[in-house]
């Protein structure tokens, strides 16, 4: 327990040096900016100094005065906030007895982007060999996808490692945001060669999965406020705001390969809708789309208000195993997921509006050919009802159950 908290802490203190979250805290902090209450559990929260203060207090707005101990500071909040003073010891492995054992994970931490980078090398080599063979059940015979496949599994594993290994060098969003933009591409050309079977979509989707619970960044519909926010002017741009917009871009190009395939959040309903059981249907009509656009709306004037409307779905209390009531919903939206395909993604997540409005023009997608026999398998496999010749494919996921239901080899073609 002590260990996960230390990562947690190290990961958000990383991105405070970065300044990759600040924007987000000054903006739609919901505890207040000055008066949090629970400092360490907030996903917002960061102590780069060691003194349990939330750091972001003094860089939105507040005064902050240290005196000549470097170990001391003494934070004064916006008018009608409390002063808060605190004193605690820093701490450094270096001064610690070696028999714990913390000389290895330093010295592991000193290296981790060459221990990330040989990892990557060599899972990559390794998987390659297994996917053209076919030794775990999934066979890619051409070299480039099999290639693609190896790349994309061992950068998302290698990038966990290194994280674990140094989190308080290497930045966690820096690594998720890389994974989710190389995933991206990579998807949509395991799409376009052909490969993408629904076996290759699991796999991928446990792999993101384990990345969310890992990195806790991006996870979406989280960040939603922080965009918001950065285009109303209320925050400057970051490094995180800018790699989550070219996530969205890029699905006018590639489709929703992010939404399908990358989204912790989403990959864990992907995975939950896989259990066996009965499943409810949406039914055809557009009531989610609705709804999710009602969602988006007040999602932006409640960050007007300084609210993060989905941080009540708890979802980041669930990727950080945090035992609040946060994580309890957080756990009954996945619940419901095994009977409902993606309810946060088609009904809660905000940033669903966007990734559709630009799927709707994607220039690559999923299509039929001269070789279709209108037998319907893939429409009536279809979780979203978009497999239809004419079906707009904006709420298409990209879960490969059309694929792997049609009858006819290659009819469904991932296409410009």
């Amino acid at each position: 327990m002590r260990i996960t908290k230390k990562i947690r802490r190290s990961l958000a203190t990383v991105l405070l040096t970065a300044g990759l979250a600040y924007p987000a805290c000054a903006a739609v902090c919901p505890k207040g900016i000055g008066g949090c209450t629970s400092p360490g559990r907030c996903s917002l929260f960061a102590d780069a100094d060691g003194n349990s203060l939330c750091d972001y207090t003094t860089r939105s707005g507040s005064s902050s005065t240290t005196g000549s101990d470097p170990f001391q500071s003494t934070t004064q909040s916006a008018p009608g906030s409390a002063v808060t003073s605190t004193t605690a010891p820093v701490t450094s492995s270096a001064t610690q007895d070696p028999a714990t054992g913390t000389g290895i994970t330093d010295l592991l931490s000193s290296s981790a982007v060459m221990v990330g980078i040989l990892l990557f090398v060599i899972l990559s080599g390794v998987l390659y060999i297994v996917f053209r063979r076919g030794i775990m059940g999934v066979q890619v015979k051409e070299a480039g996808p099999a290639g693609a496949l190896s790349v994309l599994i061992a950068l998302g594993v290698s990038l966990m490692a290194a994280c674990t290994l140094a989190p308080d060098t290497i930045p966690a969003m820096s690594c998720a945001l890389l994974y989710a933009g190389a995933g991206t591409l990579l998807t949509a050309y395991l799409w376009y060669a052909g490969v993408m079977s629904r076996k290759i979509v699991l796999t991928v989707a446990a792999l993101s999965t384990l990345t969310g619970f890992v990195l806790l960044a991006p996870l979406m519909p989280l960040e939603f406020a922080v965009l918001v926010s950065t285009l109303s002017g209320a925050s400057a741009l970051s490094g995180a705001v800018g790699g989550i917009g070219a996530l969205v871009l890029l699905t006018i190009v590639f489709g929703r390969t992010f939404c399908g395939h990358l989204c912790p959040v989403g990959s864990l309903q992907e995975l939950a809708h896989a259990v066996p059981g009965k499943k409810i249907d949406y039914g055809r009509t557009g009531w989610t789309e609705y709804i999710r656009l009602a969602v988006f709306a007040i999602a932006i004037i409640a960050t007007f208000f300084l609210v993060d409307l989905m941080e009540y779905t708890g979802l980041y209390q669930l990727f950080s195993l945090t035992l609040t009531a946060g994580f309890f919903v957080g756990l009954g939206l996945v619940l419901v997921s095994v009977f409902c395909y993606r309810p946060v993604c088609r009904i809660i997540c905000p940033f669903g509006v966007l990734f559709s409005l630009m799927a709707q023009f994607s220039h690559f997608r999923l299509q039929r050919n001269e070789s279709c026999i209108s037998c319907k398998k893939c429409e009536k496999a279809c979780p979203t009802h978009v497999a239809g010749e004419h079906d707009s494919k904006r709420e298409c996921y990209l879960c490969g159950r059309c694929t792997d239901a049609c009858r006819v080899n290659d009819a469904i073609r991932y296409r410009r």
